[in-house]
């Protein structure tokens, strides 16, 4: 990941924390210390399973609905790891691939099962509050391209500009926080093949410490099979 994005998120943090927001919330896992957090992204060898079990691990959108032709295919379990300073935790994850796209990502189990809505894919989980992680592709765009189109839609929203991030498996990417006094929220837009993965968050200011290790993670685990 970037060491731009890395300082930045750090600094954005520090602000929030300084202008009397909601007080640090610190779950027993979470609890690191202070520091810019790195992570590393650490795949866990699972036994084969039968297809039938493939077809079971596979979440498709309700056929009756008007909704996209994606599916996740929930894959190897795998460890999360953070590194803070001198201290390291780490983590029950998952990891899950979007069909047709074949671009997996990992994320905490603790962040709840996928659930897709319309052409989201939605995890959720309570950390001093409702908080949400949804990832989304944007078919036949180019980076700038999804850029462009957020600070288009939302005019005004950011805190400042997008900073260039990149995943363990080397894809180019683009990160944003919104401007939300009460909230940890952003944006993060991953460039595969012809397609862009989006990535949004948004959790309460006391949700922040863990929220930001859960992000850092799982942009580091984003990955896309070429074949």
């Amino acid at each position: 990941m970037g060491k731009g994005w890395r300082s930045t998120l750090l600094i954005a943090v520090l602000i929030l924390i300084a202008s009397g927001c909601t007080g640090k919330h610190k779950p027993d896992e979470q609890s690191l210390g202070n520091g810019s957090p790195t992570n590393q992204y650490v795949s866990q060898e699972v036994p084969e399973e039968s297809n039938e079990a493939e077809e079971k691990n596979t979440l498709e959108p309700d056929t009756a609905t008007d909704a996209p032709r994606i599916s996740v295919v929930v894959g190897s379990d795998v460890k999360l790891e953070t590194s803070l300073e001198l201290e390291t935790a780490i983590f029950d994850g998952t990891e899950y691939t979007i069909e047709p796209y074949a671009v997996t990502f990992a994320v905490r189990t603790s962040m709840g099962d996928p659930v897709i809505e319309g052409q989201r894919i939605v995890f959720s989980s309570d950390l001093s509050g409702a908080a949400t992680i949804s990832y989304e592709v944007m078919e036949n765009t180019s980076l700038d391209e999804a850029v462009a189109k957020e600070l288009q839609d939302h005019d005004g929203s950011f805190s400042g500009e997008f900073i260039e991030t990149t995943s363990n498996d080397g894809l180019k990417g683009k990160h944003n926080q919104y401007k939300e006094d009460s909230f940890f929220s952003g944006v993060l837009f991953y460039e595969f093949d012809r397609h862009v993965l989006r990535m949004e968050y948004h959790c309460p200011i006391a949700g922040v410490d863990a929220m930001v290790r859960i992000v850092n993670e799982t942009m580091d685990s984003v990955r896309w099979e070429s074949n």
